[in-house]
């Protein structure tokens, strides 16, 4: 089993509708569809806006389907002029920008980084390789705000080298961690995270959603 979370409905919505023989199933008042994904038996749910949610929802799939892996996708904005709009960016590790890492490192799970299985990681990137897209692999980073504008940015940038930022990864990824589930992140870039982040986030929200999607079946439909 296989598990797929999204914050939004739209970052699942390519995922949701190529499934076959679909099921919804409701725990506590939380919705997942479960079905078969590229071959697989999936289940995907969308989890909600902000760490909170994306931990909670992580939690309850991984103790409800007991999943081999876990995959996360969504969109993000981007924090480095080598990701573009609509670029993609692979989680290699994830990690909060809002939390002190030195709290990190002193209490449980004792990690500043949480890190894509390698194995994963290696499936998506060689497909992006094989047909040419622009991608970069590296640091995500996490925390309970949009960025919309270059002191935000900066204010990250200036401590971690992160790609991109978004409201959820290091959530799951630290919940996934806890739980000894393989993961892996992936993140497409709706926006520049900018003054004008908010325009470029409506115009490109479903695009670089489905892109992100599309990648999490690649990877499904090269995995075993």
């Amino acid at each position: 089993m296989i598990v797929i979370l999204a914050a939004m409905d739209v970052e699942v919505a390519l995922l949701a509708s190529r499934m076959e023989n679909k099921e919804e199933i409701t725990i506590k008042s939380r919705s997942f569809i479960k079905g078969r994904l590229c071959g697989h038996d999936a289940v995907v749910g969308a989890s909600g806006v902000g760490k909170t949610n994306a931990a909670n929802c992580t939690q309850m799939a991984i103790d409800h389907f007991q999943p081999d892996f876990l995959l996360h996708t969504g969109i993000a904005g981007s924090l480095t002029r080598d990701a573009g709009v609509l670029s993609i960016v692979l989680g290699e590790k994830i990690t909060f920008h809002d939390l002190d890492h030195r709290i990190m490192e002193k209490f449980f799970p004792y990690q500043v980084y949480f890190h894509s299985d390698e194995k994963l990681l290696q499936t998506a990137e060689d497909y992006l390789k094989e047909q040419g897209d622009h991608h970069l692999k590296g640091l995500i980073a996490t925390g309970d705000c949009f960025i919309e504008s270059t002191a935000q940015k900066n204010a990250i940038t200036d401590r971690m080298p992160a790609l991109c930022a978004d409201m959820e990864s290091a959530a799951v990824a630290a919940t996934a961690y806890s739980n000894q589930v393989p993961f892996l992140v992936v993140r497409a870039i709706s926006d520049l995270a900018d003054e004008e982040s908010r325009d470029t986030y409506e115009e490109n929200e479903r695009t670089a959603a489905d892109i992100g999607a599309g990648i999490v079946m690649r990877v499904l439909e090269r995995w075993g």
